[in-house]
């Protein structure tokens, strides 16, 4: 029956894509907050018309949507993925409206599209063509929608603490994942922690004229000065035991890395620069890609930032940082690591206004669900998974790490651009990615 399957997505593909278009049109931005119950209702929809008994689960934020078929069978597979998405700015970088799903030549274009509406597509098309070839399906199946993981998940721990029986599966596959930049598809099989915070500066009751700076402070300048503390010009972030206790990869992560090729030159060559910070190369850039931790400014805002000038002294500024965690970093005391810093160096006036973040988390390389993913994987694409040990990028697989052995793979590809403007992905990897799924889930009766 798996050809009937298949055959099925063939004969389908554009009425996947027009389902993906009608996610894309809802402009569920996290960090705005709108259109999130909108959009949580679309996706409660899109699951019960794959037969799944949906419901919507109210948060002290976005409310998660979760799906589930029950066929009684012995082995169970759950979805994990989210309804919400990155700010689409700056809009004017765009080629056609981001929420305005666009088809050029072999490529989709949307915001979500890659991060991570489109894989939840490939999910539901998979589970559809079981249903309309009148194919039993051999698994249980569990989905989890959230809305918050742009925003660091900060409430899906209430849903997971509330329903962690419910959660538990046999296999399952993460939001993201695609082909690298040499075309092979990728399995990514753990992410990094991250904390997130807002550093802010208040100086002045009020902006003034620059010609005071003589004898006024400028917030910018302190916000500057803060900054420059965190991490020297060698790139050692110089917060007080920042780098204690992370655990070294493990021989069995040691061994996948060394099979993997950077293709240092081609990266280069895809974001304009001519060497990797501190000239890395070789095993150490692996190293750092994989298991270094990160203290990086995503935005500052202060001051005129119009046409034209404006001489002004700013009475305020903010700051946003990134900080990456590796296993053995905890959020909360790189966040106590980061107020005693600041105070010590002087900048107890810069006030930390917000923070969010979570630890890292590691699906074993050796996992036998790993194994049977990358089967699947080969029975589509034609080749295995090129297996990485963890994403430089971060999720919230820590809340699941204890409960299900999780794959993170999906129809993202190198040029996806996810969070940046023009964000895409392939028709083919679109439309192969749902076969995986099929195939997989006929595999899991035998798991």
């Amino acid at each position: 029956m798996t050809e009937d399957l298949l055959a099925f997505i063939d004969q389908t593909v554009d009425d996947a894509i027009q389902d993906l278009g009608r996610l894309i049109a809802l402009p569920s931005v996290a960090a705005k907050g709108e259109h999130m119950e909108e959009t949580a209702q679309l996706v409660a929809e899109m699951l019960r018309g794959v037969g799944s008994e949906t419901k919507i689960h109210e948060t002290s934020g976005c409310p998660v949507v979760t799906g589930e078929i029950d066929v009684g069978a012995e082995r169970t597979l759950l979805c994990y993925d989210h309804y919400d998405v990155q700010p689409a700015e700056p809009f004017d970088l765009w080629e056609s409206p981001p929420f305005e799903m666009s088809v050029r030549g072999d490529r989709i274009y949307g915001r979500g599209v890659a991060d991570n509406k489109g894989d939840f597509v490939t999910r539901l098309w998979a589970v559809k063509a079981f249903q309309e070839t009148g194919t039993e399906i051999p698994v249980n199946l569990k989905f989890v929608v959230e809305g918050e993981e742009e925003i660091s998940s900060p409430h899906l721990y209430e849903f997971v603490e509330d329903n962690r029986e419910w959660l538990k599966a046999d296999g399952g596959i993460w939001e993201f994942g695609g082909s690298g930049i040499d075309g092979k598809q990728e399995a990514w099989l753990g992410l990094k922690g991250i904390l997130y915070v807002q550093l802010e500066v208040e100086a002045l009751s009020h902006d003034a004229h620059s010609s005071l700076a003589c004898v006024l402070p400028s917030a910018a300048s302190r916000l500057v000065w803060a900054l420059s503390s965190l991490k020297g010009a060698d790139e050692h972030i110089m917060i007080d035991d920042f780098y204690d206790g992370i655990k070294p990869l493990t021989h069995a992560e040691l061994e996948a890395l060394s099979i993997i090729e950077m293709r240092e030159e081609d990266v280069k060559k895809h974001y304009g620069i001519t060497s990797f910070i501190l000239g890395l190369e070789g095993d150490e850039l692996k190293e750092r890609y994989y298991n270094g931790p990160t203290c990086n400014i995503c935005g500052i805002d202060t001051g005129y930032q119009g046409e034209g000038s404006k001489t002004v002294l700013p009475a305020k500024a903010t700051a946003k940082i990134d900080f990456r965690l590796v296993e053995g970093m905890d959020p909360d005391t790189v966040l106590k690591g980061l107020r005693i810093h600041l105070d010590q160096h002087g900048f107890s006036d810069v006030k930390i206004a917000w923070h969010e973040g979570y630890p890292a988390a590691k699906t074993p390389v050796g996992h036998p669900f790993v194994e049977l993913v990358s089967k699947a994987n080969e029975e589509v694409f034609g080749h295995r998974l090129t297996l990485q040990p963890t994403s430089p990028g971060s999720g919230p697989l820590y809340l699941f790490d204890a409960l299900v052995p999780m794959v993170s793979i999906g129809c993202g590809d190198f040029e996806s651009r996810a969070h940046s403007p023009n964000e895409t992905i392939l028709i083919d990897n679109f439309q192969k990615t749902i076969k995986r799924m099929v195939v997989l889930i006929e595999m899991m009766k035998d798991y």
